[in-house]
């Protein structure tokens, strides 16, 4: 364990975000002798989130040669690029844009990241012009116009919003972000539309990121639970309500979650319907669909959710969402200092269950899991999947009715 004092110069944005207790490192503390105990973890809890080494040392209050000693008592390597060769890399591609056809150049590398694999911009360019040349052409005629959009600190405000692209099948995807930083708090597909679900969604995120000052929504009706948190524990100003036009953020999101979900998958459900295997006001056939598809659903969300956390703002310097919501959170204490002892829970318990449109009892669906794994690799996008669920189902029929 090292015990440094008042070297290396720290930048006066982030001297409250040592001090305070906002810190996300909660192993450096103070010795008897007034320095500061920086352990392993410390060091390598700030690498993970991409940090340079100089912000690194900024932030634990180090200079850069005190850094590097640390690093090498505790061997730390950190090498700047993954030694893959051009043949994985491009493997790793392609296993990437099987999941996720339309992400770009940005938001691929993001995934290549949450893998741990970090290569340089000229190699990964390379391989999406050899695998995906169609989208390079058609992501480079498609610009953005960007509107400036700011928020003074992280959790000052979560935009909640639910897709309901997948709503002829039942299924609806609620999300909500953060912001200041664009960070995704939740995001998940369900088969309801309930407020306990989203009420549930949006404990478990608190837990994770504390409570925020103000939550944004339109007026919808899963939503209510949660003004009636917010209001509880903040006040009445803490929920703003109002047309999806002022959800700015969230609203914007949804843009590239269609593409990342509602088109990947709405394709293969209304082939499964063209094929007549599939039903939408048949019971069994949406119990079927929702089995297989909502894992397989919240796992691409999942992976996606990972990426676009981890994607570069060039509005901000290049840093990342999870860099923003936690290299800033001594803004909270700046300019919210009632806010500092955040709360993390709520105090009701949510009694939450999926709505099933077809049940079975507990010994057959208990013997369903051991037969299929919805996340199983079928080689044919879950469909195979599927027809073994209707076959199980038949069979469940054809019990009960000798």
């Amino acid at each position: 364990v090292w015990f440094v004092g008042n070297h290396g110069q720290i930048p006066r944005h982030l001297s409250a975000f040592v001090c305070s207790r906002l810190t996300p490192f909660p192993s450096l503390s103070l010795s008897q002798e007034g320095s500061t105990i920086i352990s392993k973890e410390d060091i390598v809890s700030l690498l993970l989130l991409g940090t340079s080494l100089s912000e690194v040392a900024s932030v634990l209050r180090i200079s850069r040669p005190t850094l590097y000693k640390l690093m090498r008592e505790y061997n730390i390597r950190r090498t700047k690029f993954s030694n893959i060769s051009d043949e994985e890399l491009d493997a790793t591609i392609s296993e990437v844009k099987a999941e996720h056809p339309h992400v770009g150049e940005v938001m691929l590398n993001r995934h290549l990241r949450a893998r741990n694999i970090i290569v340089q911009r000229r190699r990964l360019r390379d391989s999406i012009k050899c695998l995906d040349r169609a989208g390079v052409e058609s992501r480079r005629t498609t610009t953005i116009q960007r509107q400036v959009y700011t928020v003074p600190f992280p959790n000052y405000i979560w935009h909640i919003d639910g897709n309901h692209k997948l709503i002829r099948w039942k299924l609806v995807v609620h999300g909500a972000m953060d912001g200041y930083s664009r960070k995704l708090m939740f995001l998940q597909c369900s088969s309801n539309n309930r407020a306990d679900t989203v009420m549930e969604l949006f404990s478990t995120a608190i837990s994770e990121n504390g409570r925020p000052c103000h939550i944004r929504t339109d007026k919808g009706g899963e939503t209510v639970m949660i003004w009636e948190d917010m209001r509880e524990h903040r006040d009445e100003n803490s929920v703003l309500t109002g047309s999806s036009v002022h959800n700015q953020r969230i609203e914007r999101f949804n843009r590239d979650l269609n593409r990342n979900c509602h088109d990947v998958f709405a394709p293969v459900f209304y082939e499964l319907e063209s094929l007549e295997a599939l039903d939408v006001k048949n019971e069994s056939d949406l119990f079927c669909l929702h089995y297989v598809y909502i894992p397989r659903i919240n796992q691409t969300l999942n992976e996606f959710k990972a990426a676009f956390n981890n994607h570069s703002i060039s509005s901000e310097r290049n840093r990342t969402p999870v860099q923003l919501f936690t290299l800033d959170r001594h803004l909270v204490l700046l300019n919210h200092p009632e806010a500092a002892n955040e709360e993390r829970t709520v105090d009701s318990t949510i009694a939450h269950a999926d709505h099933l449109f077809f049940q079975l009892n507990q010994q057959d669906m208990q013997e369903l899991v051991g037969t299929v794994n919805p996340l199983e690799h079928d080689g044919n996008k879950g469909k195979t999947l599927y027809n073994r669920v209707q076959e199980f189902i038949i069979s469940y029929y054809l019990i009960i009715t000798v």
